[in-house]
């Protein structure tokens, strides 16, 4: 039985690949900054076997030497990366404090770890962003690959300190790092990394407060929460399932043709076509906003080598909407 590494195992992506990684036989080892934060997500999960999910607790991912131990220990087969800053802190308003050091340093202490201590890992699959490609007023002149990236750097985020801005950049940062570690350190692992657009799916991760969910989920509920008068513009037209975006990194880890790869992810949406799928769901359909007939440019995500090595039979969009809204019911229900 493989043992993996999955870092924020607590998040909204995160829960969904602790899931995923159970279902494909793995033992997991979750890294968290608390550890009620991993009891939180064992609680609301009886179904997982217990007995092979443990947490580790790391508080601040950028400290020196901060997975050491934990590689040194672990006897570790993969790791799953997705821990990373997130947009809806609104604490984070600095760009080098709160984006660029978390996202850079935070990739390169554990990878430096891992690969001076984590000598039995095989391979290392890291969750990006499409932000470190665009920040989406682009989409209409440029067709998404694997070999694009954000045109803004460094310098424009610490002018500019526009958190969105600066998580963009940072994302692009982060990954740039990876690469450059996989181009001069060749360490003894292969590096995957994914990069998705929208990520909707049921939410599996502990939730205490509804207005405390993650960002995507949260956008999905102002759909039929009542915040909402009309559907609200697209933010980016195009997301992937999170439950096939997590499998997306386990099978990354054992397919050849992945080593040292980047894969893009993103399947055409629009808010208003979730709204009429989400007409189908009892218990939302009357509670949606009104219509808004919005036609938003959609962006062009070459997915032609995801497709070809991962070989994924995706979710269809009635799947994954009416499967996240009835997560966000359940929710609903649970916390009244």
């Amino acid at each position: 039985m493989p043992h993996t590494l999955i870092t924020g195992p607590n998040g909204f992506l995160g829960a969904t690949m602790v899931a995923a990684a159970l279902s494909a036989g793995h033992r997991i080892t979750g890294t968290v900054r608390s550890m009620k934060a991993g009891k939180d997500l064992l609680a609301v999960h009886p179904e997982w076997d217990h007995s092979l999910v443990d947490f580790v607790e790391v508080p601040d991912y950028t400290t020196e030497g901060v997975f050491d131990e934990i590689f040194k220990k672990g006897g570790f087969d993969y790791v799953l990366h997705t821990a990373a800053p997130v947009l809806d802190d609104p604490k984070n308003t600095d760009f080098e404090r709160d984006f660029e050091k978390p996202s850079v340093a935070g990739n390169m202490q554990l990878l430096t770890s891992a690969a001076k201590y984590g000598k039995g890992i095989k391979a290392i699959a890291v969750t990006s962003s499409i932000n470190s490609i665009t920040i989406g007023n682009d989409v209409q002149t440029r067709e998404l690959n694997a070999n694009e990236w954000l045109p803004l750097d460094r310098e424009d985020a610490i002018k500019m300190q526009n958190s969105y801005v600066s998580y963009c950049v940072g994302k692009k940062l982060a990954e740039k790092a990876i690469w450059k570690f996989v181009d001069e350190e060749k360490p003894p692992f292969t590096i995957t990394t994914c990069v998705p657009c929208l990520i909707f799916g049921p939410p599996l991760q502990a939730v205490k407060d509804l207005k405390r969910l993650n960002w995507s989920t949260a956008q999905l509920y102002s759909l039929f929460n009542g915040s909402n008068e009309t559907i609200p513009p697209t933010s980016l037209a195009a997301y992937v399932d999170a439950r096939d975006l997590a499998l997306a990194h386990i099978l990354s880890l054992t397919n050849p043709n992945a080593a040292n790869k980047r894969f893009l992810f993103g399947h055409p949406i629009t808010y208003q076509e979730i709204a009429d799928i989400l007409k189908s769901v009892p218990g939302v359909k009357d509670r949606l906003a009104k219509d808004s007939h919005e036609k938003p440019p959609i962006p062009k995500v070459d997915m032609a080598a995801t497709d070809d090595i991962l070989g994924i039979k995706w979710r269809s969009k009635q799947q994954t909407f009416t499967d996240a809204a009835k997560g966000i019911l359940d929710l609903e229900q649970r916390l009244g």
